[in-house]
C-alpha cells in the first residue's frame, strides 16, 4: 500500500466524525476563508512600509536587526508553537482558542499605533505570532471538522483561489497606508475584529459523535509515526513552494528586469496561476491526493527547468506562472492529505504540527537568499 494514502486506524470513539452530527455550510466555509486570511494580513500589510520603519527607528541601537523582526517574528512563532496550540485546541476547545486568538491578534496587531518603543513593538509581534499560530491551527482543524470529501475539497479550492487576490489587496492597502504614515498599516488589524465577530456567530465547537456504548472506550494514542511522515513530506514540498516565492527578484532580474516596481507587478501577474491551481483542485474532485502530489511536482519541475533556460521575459513569465499553478494546488493538497491522518481527537495537534512544518520550510527558504 502506498504510504502516502494510508490513514491511521481509529477507535470506535473516533469512527464517526463530528460532522456526521452537524455539517458545515456556506457560512462556515466563508468564515474559514476569512479566518485563514489573517496570517496573510500579518505579513503582507507591513512589507511595503518596511523602508519607513527603518527610517523611523534608525537612531535605535540594533535597528537593522530589530526592524525586520517586526515582520519575521510572527512566522517564526508559527513554526515553533503551532504544535503547542494544537494541543491546547484539542484539550480546551477549538472555538474557544480561536476566539481568544483572534482577539489577541487584532488587539496586539493594533498596539504599534500607541507604541513608540521598537522593543515594545517587536514584543507585541511575538503575541501576534502566537495568536497567528493558533488561528492557522484551528482554521485547518475546523476545515476537517466541518467538511468532508468533495465539500472539503471545494472550500479548500475556493480558499486558494481567493488567497492571491486577498494578498494583493492587503499588499496594495498596506503600501497606500504606509505612504501616509509608518503607523497606519497597523490599522488593517481592525479587520481582525470583524472576523472575530463572524467567527463568534458562525463557528461552533465541533463535538465527537460517538456510537452508543463507546463513551468508555480508551482514547487512541497520538499517531507520531504518521505525523513524522506528514511533517517530513510537508517540509520537502514547502521548500519547493517557498524557494520560488522568495526568489522572484532574482528570477525576473536575470531576465533583464531591473525595476523593483516592475518585478512586483510581474510577480503579481504570475501569481494568478495560483488562482488556476485552486480552481483545478476544486473542479476535479475525483483525483487522488497521491496523483495531485505528482502533478504538483510536475508543474514545478517544468517551471523551474523552463525558467532556468528561458531566454527572455516573454518565455519566462508563463513558465514562472506554471510554477504558481503548482503552488495553488500544493496547499489544498497538503492540507487534505494531512487531515486524512488525524481523527477528530488529534486533529488540532496534528494540524498544528503540519503548520509548524510548513512555516519551518518558509524560514529555511528565506535563509537561502544571497
Amino acid at each position: 500500500m502506498n504510504p502516502l494514502q494510508t490513514t491511521q486506524p481509529q477507535s470506535p470513539v473516533l469512527a464517526a466524525s463530528p460532522s456526521a452530527a452537524r455539517k458545515g455550510g456556506a457560512a462556515q466555509g466563508i468564515a474559514l476563508m476569512a479566518i485563514m486570511s489573517m496570517p496573510t494580513l500579518a505579513l503582507a500589510a507591513l512589507v511595503p512600509g518596511l523602508p519607513q520603519l527603518f527610517q523611523q527607528f534608525s537612531s535605535v541601537p540594533q535597528f537593522q536587526l530589530l526592524v525586520p523582526m517586526i515582520i519575521t517574528v510572527p512566522s517564526l512563532c508559527v513554526a515553533l508553537f503551532s504544535g503547542v496550540m494544537g494541543v491546547i485546541a484539542d484539550r480546551w476547545g477549538r472555538r474557544k482558542l480561536l476566539l481568544v486568538a483572534l482577539f489577541a491578534f487584532s488587539l496586539l496587531g493594533l498596539a504599534p499605533m500607541m507604541f513608540d518603543s521598537l522593543v515594545l513593538i517587536v514584543a507585541s509581534r511575538v503575541v501576534v505570532g502566537l495568536a497567528e499560530a493558533a488561528i492557522l491551527t484551528v482554521g485547518n482543524a475546523l476545515m476537517g471538522d466541518y467538511f468532508e470529501g468533495e465539500e472539503r475539497q471545494k472550500w479548500l479550492g475556493y480558499q486558494n483561489m481567493f488567497a492571491p487576490l486577498i494578498g494583493s489587496a492587503i499588499l496594495l492597502s498596506g503600501g497606500f497606508l504606509a505612504g501616509m504614515h509608518w503607523r497606519y498599516p497597523f490599522l488593517m488589524y481592525l479587520s481582525g475584529f470583524a472576523v472575530l465577530v463572524l467567527a463568534l456567530f458562525v463557528c461552533w465547537e465541533p463535538r465527537r459523535s460517538a456510537p452508543a456504548g463507546a463513551r468508555e472506550a480508551a482514547a487512541t494514542p497520538f499517531p507520531w509515526r504518521a505525523s513524522l511522515l506528514v511533517c517530513g513530506v510537508t517540509v520537502l514540498f514547502s521548500l519547493v513552494f517557498f524557494v520560488q516565492a522568495v526568489q522572484h527578484g532574482r528570477i525576473f532580474g536575470d531576465m533583464g528586469v531591473a525595476s523593483p516596481e516592475r518585478i512586483s507587478i510581474l510577480a503579481t501577474v504570475a501569481s494568478l496561476g495560483t488562482v488556476l491551481g485552486g480552481y483545478l483542485f476544486k473542479r476535479f474532485g475525483q483525483v487522488t491526493v497521491t496523483m495531485w502530489m505528482a502533478i504538483v511536482l510536475a508543474f514545478y519541475g517544468v517551471s523551474y527547468i523552463g525558467v532556468a533556460w528561458a531566454p527572455n521575459l516573454v518565455t519566462g513569465l508563463p513558465l514562472d506562472a506554471l510554477g504558481q499553478v503548482g503552488g495553488g494546488l500544493m496547499l489544498p493538497v497538503l492540507v487534505t492529505w494531512a487531515l486524512q491522518h488525524y481523527g477528530f481527537e488529534h486533529r488540532g495537534r496534528g494540524m498544528g504540527l503540519w503548520g509548524g512544518a510548513f512555516f519551518l520550510a518558509s524560514s529555511s527558504a528565506r535563509r537561502c537568499l544571497p
